[in-house]
């Protein structure tokens, strides 16, 4: 008995699990080599050379996200800062890469939902989405890159450090050939905060002007103004990776340019004839003699003409009568 009811309990557990829905798999958060290479395609659409990886800056941005994620995100004041209160610099330092005279570090950090894609990351303006972030991802003098990813309940937690290298060394060992000091890029204490871009009201000829407003670059004021940054350049004769400066003004749009309105040719119209109202037939003049029939007895005329013909038609078969009589 015992063992059919243990048979009976083995059955119902089969046919529950074979009719059960199988369990959705769980994202697996990206690997940081999928946010390095999400990194360089960014680059490369700006005509930027790739961020060569360094083993040095992967191990000091693994570092600071499996930090970031041990004390959790509700916690972080401020993610550059690292344990011993270190900064990009001194982690990079520390991992053994060569900061150098002429060589900075800088790093971006994010946390975000492990469902969500790595393009959040470039796309969302809460997160790198901003002029300062993009300065530091689209930079022409980065040079070396490292990325750490580490997953902790339900959150994933980023750090990109990227190396520039300023005209005296670059990390990595290589050498520049740049002879020119180059300004260093502006260090980050704070997240920084993202300034929103104003559309400005087109001018009488239709053409808009946009005045650069502090934190504004020229790929956020062409997502705004729905244009490109190549066609911003070209409009206001700018090189590729130019700087663009608070106060200037950049050309959105061109005046219209007038459509000439066409020459209309009046051409006289014929004179009309003027249609003549039709006659009724006792209206019509006549070159005959009108032959004025005395009235009988108040007939009309038509009457007294069939009076007329009836006597000419007896007076003619009178006539052939008297002939016929004579031939006897």
């Amino acid at each position: 008995m015992r063992k059919a009811f243990t048979l009976l309990l083995f059955l119902i557990s089969w046919m529950l699990l074979a009719f059960l829905p199988p369990a959705a798999p769980q994202p697996a958060a990206p690997s940081s080599y999928d946010v390095i290479a999400a990194v360089n395609a960014l680059r490369e659409n700006y005509s930027l050379a790739p961020l060569t990886t360094n083993a040095s800056l992967m191990v000091s941005a693994q570092g600071h996200t499996d930090y970031l994620a041990s004390i959790g995100y509700s916690n972080i004041s401020n993610g550059h800062v690292g344990a011993d209160g270190t900064d990009s610099r001194d982690r990079a330092k520390a991992a053994g890469y060569p900061v150098t005279q002429g060589v900075d570090v800088q790093d971006c950090w994010a946390y975000m939902s492990n469902t969500a894609p790595i393009s959040t990351l470039f796309s969302d303006a809460e997160i790198w989405n901003d002029s300062i972030h993009m300065t530091y991802i689209l930079h022409k003098y980065g040079i070396d890159v490292g990325m750490g990813v580490t997953e902790k309940d339900g959150m994933v937690y980023y750090d990109l450090v990227i190396s520039y290298s300023f005209g005296t060394s670059s990390g990595g060992g290589t050498s520049s050939t740049s002879t020119t000091p180059l300004p260093t890029v502006p260090k980050k204490t704070t997240t920084p905060q993202v300034v929103p871009v104003l559309v400005s009201t087109p001018e009488a000829d239709g053409s808009i002007r946009h005045v650069v407003q502090a934190g504004q670059a020229v790929w956020s004021i062409a997502i705004t103004y729905g244009t490109t940054v190549e066609q911003l350049q070209a409009l206001n004769d700018l090189s590729p990776n130019v700087v663009i400066y608070t106060g200037e003004t950049l050309l959105i749009r061109p005046a219209n340019t007038p459509t000439p309105s066409p020459t209309f040719t009046i051409t006289p119209r014929p004179p009309t004839r003027t249609p003549v109202p039709p006659q009724l037939a006792e209206t019509v003049e006549s070159n005959s003699p009108v032959i004025d029939l005395p009235s009988l007895g108040g007939l009309d005329r038509a009457t007294i003409g069939l009076i007329l013909v009836l006597v000419c038609g007896i007076g003619l078969v009178l006539i052939i009568m008297g002939t016929l009589r004579r031939g006897k």
